[in-house]
């Protein structure tokens, strides 16, 4: 009878997981689905649908700089395939992701905790705070390994090969889309291997860890086939073995110019005055900064500065509390699986604090970090609970919740930030965006009364002197603008800033060539201080192209912020 009941209540616990899966899910997509058409991002967004339909028209990969693993553009190439260019297909494919993203935060925790509630909490907030659309594959990448490595580093007393199947195909996947997160998540997969191996003891480690990597490296082999044989025979697989192989020179580039910063993340400027990184804000903007966000003006400074600086706090305390656990034999066993869990708090951590810490970077972070943040506050509950009744108890179980309350308030910050500005892939983009907008391949969106009359003189400006199928250029970021008007982009650097002249100091003078040598009718350049400062607008740091566009064009259409320049033909 009794093992009935036990049965009964495991059944009873499965689906509750199940319908809690299916709520989170379900929740998501309906929420996307109400502001999906807000608002036309020419930037990042514009820059996935060109490269998707660059390749959908045929470009030879090796004519685009892509930015990231050439799967990830490949399923937007295939979304084209199958219906045509279409804007709202390449929306539906950012908030599927960010739909499975909050699944698996919800998957994550649950699986780590047991616990609904916590997993729940964890994934309300990361679908009501999604990441930053066109750049999700961050979060899904993270969380599809924090995931399934849990998973098996539960096992990790009893693992057997089959067990690396799920672990060693999700990251060759990843691999396959972002590979600086292959090689964070590759190293966590091989100390778990090792830990597996180790757990047979000496006389058969040797044995058993050929076994498990043997296992988990042709599992990894068979993933990357059908990419590899598409490459193959497209004459392009050079490109993803060099995609792989010049991230770990990246990875140390983020180090070198985000820690050689200082406080204020930038980088020193050539000799030409270009080079900056945009800036992280100070730690005293904590008590000088304002708390004030809203979508129509005003930074939150202190918010911001929060939402920068306070997750390397949490994540040092998440890892002192989870080697605390090795003192009880009864919790020893949870720790490998907490490691791999502050390995996913922390792996898009290099990009927001040492490159571009913006809301759009810490929203790509947020959903590891949510994780980490849920088991962190789910193990300092439990600890509360088994204190005692006695003052040294009491003491315990304050300590344990004012640990938690910091954390939590950082949560409750990003939830309120991200709900209240656009940055982020919530329903702040909407804010203010009523009005229809449409453009070809499938733009029908909604924006706000002062973006239409920008956008619709962006569009009339281009089609009216150039064709269908012309290539075009636009600066320093907005290949959207080519793909609303069924153009294509001349130059294989779309996005440009003054940090560009320190890793390639001859951009300029390529780009001034090849211009000249293709003659595009038309030129694009947008106003934008694209990190922060003078010198980082277009027309500073490229001052020698722009004057070449005065010299040679034979007119221009001015907009607000935008100079759309007229070229011979």
């Amino acid at each position: 009878m009794q093992e009935h009941r036990s049965q009964g209540r495991q059944a009873h616990r499965r689906l509750a997981s199940i319908t809690g899966g299916l709520l989170v899910l379900l929740g998501a997509l309906l929420y996307y689905a109400g502001y999906i058409d807000a608002g036309f991002n020419t930037a990042d967004d514009g820059h996935y649908a060109q490269v998707a339909y660059e390749l959908w028209l045929g470009t030879d990969p090796h004519a685009l700089r892509f930015g990231y693993g050439l799967l990830w553009f490949k399923i937007g190439e295939g979304l084209f395939a199958l219906g045509g260019p279409s804007w709202l297909a390449v929306q539906w494919l950012f908030q599927g992701a960010s739909a499975l993203a909050g699944l698996l935060v919800y998957a994550a925790v649950l699986k780590v905790t047991g616990r609904m509630l916590p997993a729940l909490l964890g994934a309300g907030v990361a679908v009501a705070v999604p990441a930053f659309p066109p750049t999700v594959f961050y979060a899904v990448c993270v969380l599809l390994n924090v995931f399934l490595q849990v998973h098996l580093a539960e096992r990790w007393r009893r693992m057997a090969p089959a067990d690396l199947i799920a672990p060693a195909a999700g990251l060759s996947v990843t691999f396959q889309i972002r590979p600086d997160f292959g090689f964070v998540f590759a190293a966590t997969l091989g100390g778990l291997v090792l830990l597996g191996a180790a757990a047979s003891g000496r006389q058969a480690l040797a044995g058993r860890l050929a076994r498990l990597a043997g296992a988990g490296l042709a599992v990894s082999a068979l993933a990357q086939a059908p990419l590899m044989a598409m490459a193959a025979a497209g004459g392009y697989l050079d490109l993803i073995v060099g995609e792989y192989l010049r991230y770990p020179d990246i990875l140390l580039r983020y180090l070198s110019a985000g820690l050689g910063g200082g406080a204020g993340g930038t980088v020193a400027a050539d000799a030409g005055g270009a080079g900056t990184l945009l800036g992280r804000p100070p730690l005293s903007d904590l008590l000088n900064g304002s708390w004030t966000a809203n979508w129509s003006g005003g930074t939150p400074t202190a918010a911001m500065a929060l939402l920068v600086h306070l997750p390397l706090a949490t994540a040092a305390g998440f890892a002192l509390l989870t080697l605390a656990r090795l003192r009880r034999a009864e919790s020893a066993d949870g720790v490998p699986a907490r490691l791999v869990v502050l390995a996913g708090g922390v792996a898009a951590l290099p990009h927001y604090y040492l490159f571009r810490p913006d809301l759009a970077h810490i929203a790509n972070f947020m959903p590891g970090h949510i994780v980490l943040v849920c088991v962190l506050l789910a193990d300092l509950t439990a600890l509360a609970c088994r204190a005692g009744r006695g003052p040294a108890g009491l003491a315990k179980r304050a300590g344990a919740l004012g640990a938690g309350a910091l954390p939590g308030f950082g949560l409750a910050v990003y939830l309120w930030v991200g709900l209240t500005m656009p940055g982020t892939g919530s329903i702040a983009n909407a804010a203010g965006r009523t009005v229809p907008f449409a453009a070809q391949n499938g733009v029908a969106v909604r924006v706000s009364p002062g973006e239409r009359p920008l956008l619709e003189g962006l569009r009339e400006a281009v089609e009216a002197h150039s064709s269908p199928g012309d290539r075009i250029v636009c600066v320093p970021f907005c290949p959207g603008v080519a793909f609303m008007t069924g153009r294509r982009m001349l130059l294989r650097d779309w996005y440009v800033d003054d940090s560009l002249l320190i890793t390639d100091p001859g951009w300029i003078d390529r780009a001034i060539a090849s211009t000249r040598e293709a003659r595009p009718p038309v030129v694009v350049v947008v106003d934008w201080a694209i990190n922060g400062t003078e010198i980082s607008r277009f027309a500073n740091w490229a001052r020698p192209y722009v004057a070449m566009l005065d010299a040679t064009a034979t007119g221009r259409v001015e907009l607000p912020g935008i100079t759309v320049y007229l070229m011979p033909r």
